[in-house]
């Protein structure tokens, strides 16, 4: 992981707290909230996770109700598995997977629920994709990781019209 980009515990409060990542790190420096109880209470969701703490507990901790306590902790947890990979590209994955993991029964959702499930794929994905413009990704090579294409081997005849193609692509001229 590059130096410049966002730490986890950052990337944690993000998501546990529904923010963008962008939108997180611009708000931190400036609120309170952002940069002093958003970094707290994930420090007691991390305890809450390892020490197995009841609902309750946790939503005396984070302030709020058992079942907003318990979101937190799933938000948590998921935000984890989904930054525990090294590259951007198995984040990328790791993100589709967990969306992907909350459709059961998507034939029966409404229009209203399908769009929210839209929105939140796009901002892990935003998520993701601007982690890896911190790190200053090379967003070809990334794309080349995420579609699993691997480079065609030197003897490989080219296709397309440029200079050097060669074998059956493109228009072929009679000398």
């Amino acid at each position: 992981m590059a130096d410049s980009q966002m730490p986890i515990a950052d990337r944690l409060a993000a998501d546990v707290f529904r923010q963008s990542y962008r939108g997180y790190h611009s708000l931190k420096p400036t609120h309170y909230k952002w940069s002093h109880l958003a970094p707290q209470s994930i420090v007691h969701l991390g305890q809450a996770v390892e020490r197995h703490w009841s609902d309750e507990m946790l939503g005396d901790y984070l302030h709020c109700d058992s079942q907003e306590a318990a979101e937190c902790r799933k938000r948590y947890l998921m935000s984890k598995r989904i930054n525990a990979p090294e590259d951007s590209a198995g984040r990328l994955r790791q993100a589709v997977f967990e969306w992907i993991g909350g459709l059961a029964g998507i034939a029966e959702m409404d229009e209203a629920t399908r769009k929210s499930l839209a929105k939140e794929l796009a901002r892990m994905v935003g998520n993701q994709l601007y982690l890896a413009a911190q790190a200053r990704e090379d967003l070809m090579e990334l794309s080349q990781k995420l579609t699993d294409e691997e480079e065609p081997p030197a003897d490989t005849p080219k296709r397309g019209n440029a200079p050097d193609a060669q074998g059956p692509w493109g228009p072929q001229w009679k000398d």
